[in-house]
């Protein structure tokens, strides 16, 4: 075959495989894409909405960082809009303006910003982090109502577990009475799996005592690694995230 016919069939197929490496890249999962047309509607009709500005098809770790945080944040509210904006530096600018208007350019890719209830109250994730899923986690629920924690958390079980092993067996019944209670109020069948680990936790603790925190974490590690299926898997990392909830330091008679 002639070079030249070699060529014509090679072209076609880098073409199609530099296209799928773009789309590739542009994808985030639960993200809505925004341009300067319905960028002031969209975010009206969400009491939060985090918006990344970014080169028109971005990638590496900080894109799918916020891929990551994408999908964290829909399980868990319908309160975030999670959107992104892609400024293109060639052929009309498209977005380009609406970097600007908020102060991005591409000197500051990826830039994101945190808008609550409507478009003129809003926050920049600070420049001195890194993007990175425990970050974007942490910049939201710090400065919202909402609770994004690591998969499988619950904010008021979290609440319950916080110092739990440091309540006085009085208190901790009371705890573990709160969360029986709080479970009949759930409505999502993750959620109620992840209450009956709480509950579990906080009654293997106040039988055990806190040694089980390391006791358990190390076994539900050493089962993680084993040869079990994506979903056992997953299950144990929901167990690990609860069970560090639990996690403190433990006070003394003393301090008590």
């Amino acid at each position: 075959m002639e070079r030249n016919s070699l060529k014509n069939l090679w072209l076609p197929a880098l073409s199609c495989l530099a296209w799928a490496s773009l789309v590739q890249a542009a994808i985030c999962p639960g993200c809505v894409e925004l341009d300067d047309i319905i960028f002031n509607k969209t975010i009206a009709r969400f009491p939060y909405a985090l918006v990344k500005f970014d080169i028109a098809f971005p990638y590496g770790e900080k894109h799918e960082a916020y891929s990551a945080f994408s999908q964290a944040a829909h399980a868990v509210t319908d309160d975030l809009l999670v959107a992104a904006v892609g400024i293109k530096d060639y052929g009309d600018n498209e977005n380009k303006e609406l970097g600007e208007r908020f102060g991005i350019d591409d000197k500051q890719f990826p830039g994101i910003l945190l808008f609550r209830h409507g478009i003129e109250d809003y926050l920049t994730f600070p420049s001195h982090l890194d993007v990175t899923l425990d970050n974007l986690k942490s910049f939201v629920t710090t400065n919202t109502e909402l609770f994004i924690g690591k998969e499988g958390c619950l904010k008021q079980y979290n609440d319950l577990a916080k110092n739990f092993i440091n309540l006085k067996e009085k208190e901790q019944k009371q705890r573990l009475q709160r969360a029986e209670d709080l479970k009949k109020t759930l409505k999502k069948d993750h959620e109620k799996v992840s209450a009956q680990f709480y509950k579990l936790f906080m009654e293997k603790l106040m039988a055990k005592g806190y040694d089980y925190v390391e006791e358990e974490t190390k076994r539900l590690l050493r089962l993680k690694a084993g040869k079990v299926t994506a979903a056992k898997k997953r299950e144990l990392g929901v167990k690990l995230n609860i069970l560090e909830a639990f996690r403190v330091n433990v006070l003394t008679k003393e301090e008590l």
